[in-house]
């Protein structure tokens, strides 16, 4: 599958042709004439800034997709509702194969400030996902040939990261160990003595503080968050100033989760945190929360894009997705299954049980 879109708005200073963005590198290459332009350094005004998160709520700077890029327009998927930013013309969408079709009435947005560029090819991309299909045993055979004919997205995927400083109030107990001798009667009438180990609780109580920074939220509903999930962790110490050269040849997915609701889903990855500190806290051998209270401050948020090889293909009418992080090169994505393949193995663990059990007998 691919786009089959002109994405870049980098006209070539030799030949006029469209740049590209070469992953690795910080330069705009032309695929006609070969030649390369550098990508503008930051100034000092692009640094990296995080921003006060309750401010954003209360009075939230919003822009339009041209300040993106200036020749950046929204299409929207007929199929997912995938709202991707382009600058060219889209035929179908990364994310399901399904066709897109221009956005007319676009809402303001906060404009991402940085993000993570491409260090990893097409290519590479390809030779992943290849490695990738083949390594699936329970794979139908034909799914490897049908894969070498599937195309590789580049994709930005918007993410929230947030920081906060916690303090959490909490209520529990604190289990702790201890043995007794008990006396039981063994299957031949004799008595026994065994250890048997219990528990003493006690009252506890506490506060605990926790810093919290870029704590991350996808904020695309393109896809299972469990296929995002599995191409962590990024580097997010390795960001850089946006700069719309980074996005030549590429597309970004518009955020489908707000800045308010992204937060939400962010307490609870803090959340899991503070129950670990807490426990910590409590000591003991065994431990029991019955109640927390967390406050939140200095609550500061970024919006980023990361980088993402995407092939969205379809097997019987379903589609399948294999996602890369186009930093790192981890990998994760769905598969069909083949029922024959998984048929054959489960006789030949009956007949192999059968087999045992005549031998034995």
């Amino acid at each position: 599958m691919s786009t089959k879109q002109d994405q870049t708005g980098f006209p070539c200073g030799e030949c006029g042709a469209q740049l590209s963005f070469a992953p690795g590198q910080s330069q705009l290459t032309c695929p006609y004439c070969d030649h390369v332009q550098d990508i503008p350094t930051a100034t000092e005004s692009a640094e990296i800034k995080e921003h006060d998160y309750l401010s954003a709520l209360s009075n939230p700077e919003l822009v339009q997709v041209s300040n993106i890029n200036e020749q950046a327009k929204e299409v929207e998927c007929t199929n997912c509702g995938a709202a991707t930013i382009i600058n060219g013309a889209a035929t179908s969408c990364p994310f399901c194969d399904s066709p897109m079709v221009i956005k007319e009435d676009t809402e303001g947005m906060i404009l991402p400030e940085s993000l993570l560029p491409f260090s990893i090819d097409n290519n590479k991309a390809k030779e992943t996902f290849q490695t990738w299909i083949k390594s699936r045993w329970f794979a139908p055979n034909d799914l490897v040939q049908k894969a070498q004919n599937e195309g590789m997205d580049g994709v930005y995927l918007p993410y929230w990261t947030y920081d906060s400083e916690t303090k959490t109030d909490y209520k529990g107990e604190r289990g702790e160990h201890y043995y007794v001798e008990e006396e039981y009667t063994d299957s031949d009438g004799k008595t026994q003595t065994r250890r048997e180990r219990k528990t003493r609780w006690y009252n506890a109580k506490g506060r605990v503080r926790k810093s919290f920074d870029d704590v991350m939220v996808c904020a695309s509903k393109s896809l299972p968050q469990k296929l995002f999930d599995g191409l962590e962790p990024w580097p997010t110490k390795d960001l850089t100033p946006y700069n719309p050269g980074y996005l030549a040849g590429f597309s970004a997915e518009r955020y489908a989760i707000s800045l308010k609701d992204g937060f939400t889903l962010a307490e609870k990855k803090m959340d899991a945190e503070i129950r670990k500190a807490i426990k910590r806290d409590i000591g003991g051998d065994e431990q029991r929360i019955h109640r927390i209270d967390t406050r939140h401050d200095d609550i500061t948020y970024k919006l980023v894009f990361l980088p993402l090889w995407i092939s969205s293909f379809r097997y019987n009418e379903k589609v399948y997705r294999f996602l890369i992080n186009a930093q790192t090169g981890t990998a994760n994505g769905e598969r069909p299954y083949s029922v024959m393949k998984i048929a054959l193995v489960v006789i030949a663990v009956i007949g192999f049980f059968v087999l045992m059990a005549y031998m034995n007998g």
